[in-house]
């Protein structure tokens, strides 16, 4: 109950296809004719025994049909047809206040559900179609109940009451069951279509190989420490004689030492601290409210993780790699572009005087 309450609220976690929303119809329509069936049968209203079991084999037909596969768009309109010159007959014979004529009403959101459905499957329908269907025949049924009366009598008037409740609660019900599904499945495309947004932002902003930051996340951290006028430092760091490594190892090789240093990157920063893969075997540290030795401090035990970190080759041969990493603080008035210059001057410093070390 729980779960049937969820959906009718527009709050299920799954909304149910075409498929499964047409076999649950064509069960609960063959089911609601075979009472029918028995029905007319007790008042002796035979044509509408003929009818509503010619409808039961209908509905047979068509759930056996759904499960196969068969043409859904074909069976549709075969049952809405159904419906409508039901709906008519039944009213012609028993009169409109015998509740038939408020299918008329209670299929017009059919075809919105419908369009929507079957245009996602690439089978293009006019809901508009439907409601003039629909409204039509509710029509044709009003002017004729104007010169015509019912040609049978149930002969009590609490069975005349009844019968239109059955039917305006059948009517009601089909309203809710199809509109429902349509919002319940909008609503869970739209929560799909956020979480996708968000995943392309997320990769937007990552970089594929190691899942680190990439300048775009930079830029938008240096736009937000600037407004708060907040210091920061800036770390780069190069792999030393990374291409030697792809060149002894391999360029698969290659790509793992690049994710292991992002490892020990994202291992030993602070939680506020952002890296970024800066380009190539180049890493970039944004430090936010970080200053000179600390920042120095940070980069030192990056290094130092980097050496001391297994490298294994396809042949599980271990190696070991080193860094040399530039450290500059902001000041005020300097541009980031200037900070990581001055970050990128150390780097090369370092490179040109040993490698393997914190400039």
């Amino acid at each position: 109950m729980r779960k049937i309450w969820e959906y009718i609220s527009v709050r299920a976690e799954n909304a149910l296809s075409i498929k499964q929303v047409m076999s649950v119809a064509m069960s609960m329509l063959g089911f609601f004719h075979l009472c029918l069936t028995v029905f007319f049968l007790f008042f002796n209203i035979y044509p509408m025994v003929l009818i509503d079991l010619f409808s039961v084999a209908l509905y047979i037909f068509c759930f056996v049909q759904i499960q196969k596969d068969k043409s859904l768009l074909f069976l549709f309109n075969l049952s809405y047809m159904q419906i409508v010159l039901h709906s008519v007959i039944a009213a012609l014979l028993l009169g409109t206040d015998s509740g038939f004529s408020l299918y008329m009403i209670a299929i017009l959101p059919i075809g919105y559900y419908a369009a929507y459905n079957f245009n996602m499957r690439k089978q293009v329908i006019n809901p508009m179609c439907y409601v003039i269907i629909a409204g039509a025949a509710f029509c044709f049924l009003r002017a004729a109940s104007s010169y015509m009366g019912p040609y049978y009598f149930y002969g009590n008037k609490m069975v005349d009451s009844a019968i239109y409740m059955v039917n305006y609660f059948v009517a009601v019900l089909s309203i809710v069951i199809f509109i429902t599904t349509l919002l319940n499945q909008i609503r869970i495309l739209e929560n799909l279509r956020v979480q996708q947004n968000k995943q392309l932002e997320k990769l937007s902003k990552t970089d594929a190989l190691t899942g680190l930051a990439n300048r775009r996340s930079i830029e938008e951290r240096y736009a937000q420490s600037e407004a708060l006028n907040e210091g920061y430092s800036i770390v780069i760091g190069d792999i030393d004689d990374f291409k030697a490594v792809n060149d002894t190892y391999g360029h698969n090789v290659g790509d793992t030492v690049l994710q292991a240093v992002a490892e020990v990157f994202k291992r030993t920063v602070r939680s506020e601290d952002i890296v970024c893969r800066w380009g190539g075997e180049e890493f970039l540290i944004f430090l936010p409210k970080c200053m000179g030795h600390d920042a120095a401090h940070i980069a030192h035990r990056i290094l130092e993780n980097v050496r001391i970190t297994d490298m294994e080759t396809s042949e599980q041969a271990v190696f070991h790699i080193t860094m040399t990493l530039g450290v500059a603080t902001a000041v005020p008035g300097m541009e980031f572009a200037q900070v990581v210059k001055e970050a990128d001057d150390r780097l090369y410093h370092g490179k040109q005087n040993g490698k393997n070390q914190v400039v």
